[in-house]
């Protein structure tokens, strides 16, 4: 196994570059001469650096990932992609992911910050059965196309569009249907193809940088394990079986007795939520929430600022306190939380029968 993430190659970067990106010390885009992220509904592209690509292959991996992952491997065809996590014995997650069986051997997208823990405590397992992960065979990077008609300027440009949970192969690139994102769709590709591809859809996809697609992430309350988090949450914190993370009928997998039972006593105390924040002060992930009397409630996260003093923010927030509009920063008295509306249905019964 590796867990070597390759950073962007200099061909990437010096191709960016010319095509207007600002890159910051650590290798995130910053800004795009030209982009306009307070436009969020036009048909936008944005490469998306914080993301990575681990593929899975050899003759166990259908039967090795069943045994360890909150999915249910089995039902995923080839051209098929579904969520899912990954889990310690104890129930707390080290990984989230998207993942896509190629036909060939599967492809997981997750956090770039994730991977060397995942790939390690897989490996723990992974001896047992002839099954090879890899994070640095090929080197991959991942573009984010969303906005108004996202799917017909697609299909102009592409010719072949997948339906949801589904992807269509293009020029050894993959083209998927992004869940629980509206008119969203993520192209992951070969480095050396970047260019290539960046001509062909640049002609109607304006470059923007990554905040934009997180800001549709934190409106979706689609939630992901981030560096900071690994081993932390359940997937119930992450309202993960909510979005079809979790199958509860699939049988066993590492953290499957403690994530059921949580399910079926149907007790979680605190959930993930959208939040709206207003403040001239910084806020950052891991920011600490409180309730009237102090009393330490939830934390952040994922946030970004898209307009100048406003935020739009990922938490885990005790339940009871969301309920009764009694949420605060903590140490920040001047700051304005608004709870938004989850927009799905979060049912513990009906998703113990996925």
């Amino acid at each position: 196994m590796n867990g070597t993430n390759t950073p962007m190659n200099n061909d990437s970067i010096n191709h960016l570059k010319s095509q207007g990106a600002l890159f910051s010390d650590d290798g995130q885009i910053i800004q795009f001469s030209d982009s306009n992220t307070t436009t969020n509904n036009r048909p936008s592209m944005c490469v998306l650096t914080s993301q990575a690509i681990i593929e899975a292959k050899g003759p166990d991996t259908l039967r090795f990932l069943q045994g360890q992952l909150t999915c249910n491997m089995e039902k995923l065809n080839p051209m098929e992609h579904t969520l899912g996590a990954a889990c310690t014995p104890n129930g707390k997650m080290y990984s989230s992911f998207l993942i896509l069986n190629t036909g060939n051997h599967y492809l997981f997208s997750m956090h770039k910050g994730i991977t060397e823990s995942f790939i390690s405590n897989l490996s723990k397992y992974a001896v047992f059965f002839k099954s090879e992960l890899n994070s640095s065979t090929q080197s991959f990077i991942c573009l984010g196309l969303t906005g108004n008609n996202a799917q017909s300027h697609l299909t102009d440009i592409l010719s072949h569009i997948p339906n949801t949970g589904e992807a269509v192969a293009i020029e050894k690139a993959y083209l998927l249907k992004t869940p629980h994102l509206d008119s969203s769709y993520e192209l992951w590709l070969p480095e050396k193809h970047l260019s290539l591809f960046w001509e062909k859809l640049a002609t109607t996809f304006k470059p923007e940088t990554e905040s934009l697609w997180r800001k549709k992430h934190i409106e979706a309350v689609y939630p992901h394990v981030q560096p900071g988090y690994i081993d932390k949450y359940t997937p119930q914190h992450l309202n993960l079986p909510s979005l079809g993370c979790v199958s509860f009928r699939k049988g066993c997998y590492t953290g499957q007795e403690i994530i059921a039972r949580m399910q079926n006593l149907g007790t979680q105390k605190s959930r993930t939520f959208h939040i709206h924040i207003s403040t001239k002060k910084s806020i950052h992930p891991r920011a600490k929430l409180i309730n009237e009397k102090g009393k330490a409630i939830g934390e952040i996260l994922e946030i970004v600022s898209i307009i100048k003093d406003k935020y739009d923010a990922l938490a885990v927030i005790r339940i009871e306190s969301v309920e009764n509009n009694n949420v605060f920063f903590a140490n920040n008295s001047d700051c304005k939380v608004t709870i938004a509306t989850t927009p799905y249905l979060i049912d513990t019964k009906s998703e113990l029968q996925r």
